[in-house]
């Protein structure tokens, strides 16, 4: 994977819940379906997941006006409430990994802390960048994403 630091992206969103809030809608798939990974008007017809180390996340994403895209996020670390480290990867319905050139594998870390009965989350994303996604598209998606996790928590 590209560990490029000019390929980086680092967000730090205080978030108004406490971090067991915050952490449980980073695991619960009915709560992922509502922000994860999806920019403004995109939807999430399918989540499956399997909150292990080594097991994944796999989600359909519609995006508004596009066709829809398929993820898997392989759990790489997990520290209950503190830390997930995720492989990202595009991917097909079935699961299988379809990285290229466009869609490199990359790595995502979330990082929770208390701040005052809120949360710090910290996204760190490394290695996604390319000429068709360039690191700015990736800082838009996850901005948008983090304003769609700050209102599902805010309804939980």
């Amino acid at each position: 994977m590209n560990t490029d630091t000019r390929n980086e992206l680092i967000i730090v969103r205080l978030l108004d819940a406490p971090r067991e809030t915050v952490w449980r809608a980073c695991r619960d798939p009915d709560a992922l379906r509502e922000w994860w990974g999806m920019p403004k008007g995109a939807t999430m017809p399918s989540c499956t997941v399997d909150f292990r180390v080594g097991s994944a996340l796999h989600v359909e994403v519609e995006p508004p006006g596009g066709a829809p895209l398929w993820f898997k996020w392989i759990y790489r670390e997990i520290v209950e409430g503190e830390k997930l480290v995720l492989e990202q990867h595009k991917s097909d319905e079935a699961g299988h990994e379809r990285d290229s050139a466009d869609w490199p594998p990359s790595t995502v870390t979330l990082r929770f802390e208390d701040q005052n009965g809120k949360t710090k989350l910290t996204v760190t994303h490394v290695g996604m960048a390319s000429d068709l996604n360039p690191v700015e598209l990736f800082k838009e998606g996850w901005s948008q994403s983090l304003d769609r996790l700050a209102e599902c928590i805010a309804r939980r």
